[in-house]
């Protein structure tokens, strides 16, 4: 049998071929090591300077233009407060109009699907506010509503992507009713509510409030008015004429200071005891001096008592900032936005299950002379109520109040102040 026998040098070169296809294999899975370690920090370079999205909903026209315009400022400050940063990523502010609930409802969609923000913060109609939530839900993204006060938003209708700053329409009536009542001797009221959600609201909150705190109560009248109304001559012919010791007037922005210069060129000034669940300071500036009067509950004042540091900062960079002092709807998307990029920052995500969970866990301190806190149970912002009433003489352009008092007074009464379970109705459900 013959046999091929391989020469020593044949061997030789056979090892030396393989020595190189191995080395040859090596240095491929280098490059691509490498090449991918090169993909990954262009892929992590880019992630850091990807600004992180925040929505923005709040009016450009309409009845609460200027409020809207606050927010927007106070939305600015709080970006400005983290160093324009968070997660070592810019932070921007899309800020799109609130003008109605449809077309609120599509400027909600667009921000989510084409702008990809992480967060929505504000709407000042609860109107709007109601139509968006179920989008919110939808989408599981995190939705601070900052300005409307229906209270079904943190009650029957609430769900676990919805937070609310403002105050709900059972808080004002409670913070306010003592001062309107004066211990029971305003037994005669009269009511003019926006129609819509919130404003029908506060007149069934207030009309039930009193069915139970002083049932020998009169309602001379019970009206309401679309909101945009210039003209209250046939409203304040009614008021004059049923003679009440309280009106009750659920209107808000361009409204409320229509009502009060025309209840003041009727000579009624000092007659009857005007009141609303809210007020916003630019109200009461568009009005002027000579036209305004009343009492009422207010979520946060830029002077008075209850007055922090770290609100006497903001106030300062406010003015500094926009020339003019902050109102409430300022401060209300000031706090907003910071408490979404302080989940952001805590919880290292821009995850809204993330956020979601840290903001019904986490206490802010500073921003009241208590600590305030989202409730767990309802994504309601626990917090004092200010009782505040016009000065008898107005000498600043800007303060037109007199802090009365805050309710309630201690903190340990926060909880009950709100309401309970049973009460309040909400039931949140799954993440």
């Amino acid at each position: 049998m013959n046999r091929e026998i391989a020469s020593p040098r044949g061997r030789s070169c056979a090892r030396v071929s393989q020595q190189f296809a191995g080395k040859k294999s090596a240095l491929f899975l280098l490059m691509v090591i490498v090449l991918s370690l090169v993909g990954f920090s262009s892929w992590a370079a880019a992630q850091s300077t990807e600004p992180i999205k925040i929505g923005i909903l709040l009016p450009k026209s309409g009845t609460y233009t200027v409020q809207g315009n606050n927010g927007h400022n106070g939305a600015l400050l709080a970006v400005e407060e983290f160093g324009g940063k968070v997660l070592g990523r810019p932070v921007q502010l899309i800020w799109e109009d609130e003008s109605n609930p449809q077309q609120s409802v599509q400027r909600m969609r667009k921000m989510i699907e084409v702008d990809k923000v992480v967060a929505i913060d504000g709407v000042i109609s609860s109107g709007d506010a109601l139509a968006m939530m179920p989008v919110a839900l939808q989408n599981k993204i995190l939705f601070m509503a900052s300005g409307p006060n229906a209270t079904e938003i943190t009650g029957k209708d609430c769900n676990r992507y919805t937070f609310r700053v403002d105050l709900p329409s059972h808080v004002t009536v409670r913070t306010i009713f003592p001062s309107l009542s004066e211990n029971g001797k305003n037994k005669r009221w009269y009511f003019l509510s926006a129609s819509y959600a919130w404003g029908i609201d506060s007149f069934n909150q207030m009309r039930d409030y009193l069915k139970v705190k002083d049932p020998g109560f009169v309602m001379t009248g019970q009206d309401q008015a679309p909101l945009g109304t210039n003209d209250f001559s046939a409203f304040l012919l009614k008021l004059r004429s049923g003679n009440p010791q309280v009106a009750w007037v659920t209107f808000g922005g361009s409204d409320l200071t229509s009502f009060l210069k025309q209840f003041q060129q009727i000579g009624m000034m000092g007659k009857v005891v005007i009141s609303s669940p809210i007020v916003n300071d630019s109200d009461l500036w568009a009005a002027g001096p000579q036209a305004v009067t009343g009492i009422y509950p207010k979520i946060w004042n830029y002077t008075g008592p209850y007055l922090t540091p770290k609100s006497q900062a903001f106030v300062k960079r406010y003015i500094a900032r926009f020339g003019e002092a902050p109102e409430s709807e300022g401060w209300q998307d000031y706090f907003g936005v910071t408490a979404i990029l302080t989940a952001i920052q805590k919880t290292g995500s821009t995850d809204s299950k993330k956020l979601v969970e840290f903001l019904e866990g986490h206490k802010f301190e500073g921003y009241k002379n208590m600590p305030i806190y989202f409730r767990s149970w309802d994504h309601q912002l626990i917090q004092p109520v200010l009782v505040a009433k016009v000065k008898d003489k107005i000498t600043d352009k800007f303060d037109y109040f007199d802090v009365v008092t805050q309710l309630p007074q201690a903190a340990k009464d926060l909880e009950s102040f709100y309401g309970t379970k049973e009460e309040v109705g909400c039931k949140l459900g799954a993440l």
